[in-house]
């Protein structure tokens, strides 16, 4: 099997595999949404959409093309507002530690185009809950493959969610630097995440139905980019969010 065939594959099966054994954590939303954790979740969905939109600090350059696989994780969701331990254990899906880490996954597509911007387009439904985005990444200066050379990025992105019992609406921007090494790049990142949460269900709190949370937070991603052999990318990285620790991860097939 040649070596675009089997990313194709991997691809398929990373996305759908788990999706047919896993629950819809997020249908478990109108169950668990109060006042006391909405504005976490709001928090937290902003930090999962955000992640990936970027692995190096270097742009594409123009016809460049490349395509692949990318998650996300979350180790724990954001504790509640409230004194007690219940309430503060009690998330908008459900017991903090029943619930886990959250992972998504996703899709993405990135193209080269003039002037030093590259196009993202990203898409995926996993668990009940179905994303759709893109953005553009412009390099701050031209691309440089000279060992010990920075490159500099700033991004861009928008998506749309939507579940059974919300949908939402995300915007991010980011500043990224990476370096140039033989075998792999190192780069950090941060930005921003806002995020607006349209409530459509509400079993514990009715009078949030219909009612728009808002919600902006910081986060810090550092990781590393590995060019493998047949024109494949690996990167991971990891990330600081209002949720804590989270994981990156990405195999992309360059053209």
């Amino acid at each position: 099997m040649k070596v675009k065939q089997l990313v194709l594959v991997l691809t398929a099966l990373f996305l759908c595999a788990p999706g047919a054994f896993a629950r819809n954590i997020w249908d478990d939303f109108g169950a668990n949404v109060t006042q006391q954790n909405v504005r976490a979740f709001t928090k937290d969905l902003g930090g999962i959409i955000g992640s990936g939109t970027y692995t190096t600090g270097r742009i594409l350059g123009w016809g460049g093309f490349q395509i692949g696989p990318r998650a996300s994780m979350v180790f724990k969701m954001s504790k509640g507002n409230g004194e007690d331990r219940a309430t503060q254990q009690h998330t908008a899906l459900g017991d903090r530690d029943e619930v886990g880490a959250v992972e998504y996954p996703w899709l993405q597509a990135d193209i080269g185009m003039p002037f030093r911007i590259d196009g993202v387009i990203r898409a995926s439904s996993y668990q009940g809950l179905t994303i759709a985005g893109g953005g553009l990444r412009w390099g701050i200066t031209r691309p440089n493959e000279m060992l010990g050379s920075f490159q500099p990025m700033l991004v861009v992105a928008a998506h749309s969610a939507s579940a059974r019992d919300f949908s939402a609406a995300h915007y991010n921007a980011s500043l990224v630097l990476s370096m140039k090494f033989k075998y792999f790049v190192p780069y950090v990142g941060g930005g921003v995440d806002y995020t607006t949460l349209n409530i459509n269900q509400a079993m514990l709190a009715p009078e949030l139905i219909g009612t728009h949370e808002h919600a902006a937070t910081a986060r810090a991603t550092a990781g590393f980019n590995f060019k493998l052999p047949s024109y494949l990318d690996l990167s991971l990285a990891a990330n600081y969010a209002y949720y804590g620790l989270g994981a990156e991860a990405s195999l992309s097939l360059r053209f």
